[in-house]
């Protein structure tokens, strides 16, 4: 075949329809969503048949016609678990705070790992300094945020904690204690990390949920050192 025949069959519209199936492809593996990712396959596998029986490749067309069955299935499968998922007022509002990019089903999951805590006020539910054993999140009252027994900030309910040292391993960098009674969902280290590790959409939308935490308790620390008159000064120096 020379180059005029090779660009005449690569823009025919045979051929376009191949070009189509597997830019549905390459997208599909662009997606967070499992859901997304699988509607694109099945969108490719579609795709994929009509080539195949356009340019009479039968065996070609036998694989994708497997090949969308298994991902239909999937969906179907991932749409029923998703329809007989229920969440309490309590889960419902910890799936909109921490989880909104996941499936209800996954968000289930992540649910079922963890424990609904109450505290009364004073007590401490992570120390500075050790290593936190489960990430908080307050449902309702509120806990202070102490470094060195300065109050630098206050979490309230829609609040993560603890998030810092479960997903770094590092020790945790402040004291945290309840300040109100307070009732919040304590999600355990090592389960939470496997689960992640298993499934990267719950690992992206925790991480986005942390990232966004991480902006609203800046502000809240700094607004905290503002009112009690500590200075924060910036030293700028350059290279010579």
């Amino acid at each position: 075949m020379d180059l005029n025949s090779f660009f005449q069959s690569a823009l025919s519209f045979d051929g376009m329809v191949g070009h189509a199936s597997y830019l549905l492809l390459i997208l599909s593996m662009l997606m967070t969503r499992m859901m997304w990712l699988r509607s694109l396959a099945v969108a490719s596998g579609l795709l994929s048949i009509t080539y195949s029986l356009m340019i009479a490749d039968y065996v070609s067309a036998t694989w994708e016609i497997i090949f969308v069955a298994v991902n239909v299935g999937q969906l179907s499968l991932q749409a029923y678990r998703n329809r007989i998922t229920q969440f309490s007022v309590e889960e419902r509002r910890f799936r909109e705070t921490v989880l909104p990019l996941v499936e209800p089903a996954q968000a289930r999951r992540v649910l079922d790992l963890g424990q609904w805590r109450e505290a009364a006020v004073g007590e401490v539910l992570i120390r500075h300094g050790e290593q936190a054993s489960h990430m908080l999140f307050i449902a309702s009252g509120e806990v202070a945020v102490v470094v060195n027994e300065v109050v630098v900030g206050w979490c309230g309910a829609g609040a993560l904690s603890g998030e810092i040292s479960v997903l770094t391993d590092m020790p945790a960098t402040a004291t945290v204690v309840t300040v109100k009674p307070t009732r919040y969902l304590a999600l355990e280290r090592h389960a939470l990390r496997r689960l992640m590790a298993r499934e990267p959409e719950i690992e992206h939308a925790i991480d986005q949920c942390f990232r966004k935490d991480m902006r609203l308790k800046l502000a809240a620390a700094n607004q905290a050192m503002a009112d009690a008159g500590i200075r924060v000064e910036v030293v700028q120096t350059s290279l010579q």
